[in-house]
C-alpha cells in the first residue's frame, strides 16, 4: 500500500453499514424481520377491530360499507403508491358496498313484515 492509498483510506474510511462481499448483513436481516412483524401486527390489529366492528354492527344499515371504507383506508396507508390510483376505484368499492347494504336492509325489512 502506497502512502497515497493509506492517506485516502484514512480520509475516506468505509461506512459502518458496509458489508464485505460474501458475508451476511445481520442488521438488514433484523430490520427485515422487524418490518415483517410490524406489518403483520398492523394487519392482525385491523382484523381484530374489523371482527369487533362486524359483531357490533350486524344490525346497522352500513354493516358492509364501514369495513370497506376501513379496508380502502388501510390499503392507502400501507401502500403509498395507491395515491396515484384514480379516485373512482375506491369510490366504486364504497358505492358497491353501500348498494349491498341497501339491498340487505330492504330484504330484511320485507322479511320482517311477512
Amino acid at each position: 500500500m502506497s502512502t497515497t492509498e493509506a492517506q485516502a483510506a484514512a480520509l475516506d474510511p468505509a461506512p459502518n453499514s458496509w458489508v464485505d462481499p460474501g458475508t451476511t448483513d445481520i442488521f438488514a436481516i433484523y430490520g427485515l424481520v422487524t418490518l415483517l412483524l410490524v406489518g403483520f401486527l398492523v394487519i392482525y390489529l385491523y382484523a381484530v377491530f374489523d371482527r369487533y366492528a362486524g359483531r357490533k354492527g350486524e344490525e346497522t344499515l352500513l354493516r358492509t360499507t364501514i369495513p370497506t371504507m376501513l379496508t380502502v383506508g388501510l390499503a392507502y396507508d400501507i401502500l403509498p403508491p395507491l395515491a396515484g390510483v384514480n379516485i373512482l376505484l375506491p369510490l366504486s368499492l364504497i358505492l358497491a358496498a353501500a348498494a349491498r347494504d341497501v339491498v340487505l336492509w330492504t330484504t330484511e325489512t320485507r322479511g320482517r313484515k311477512e
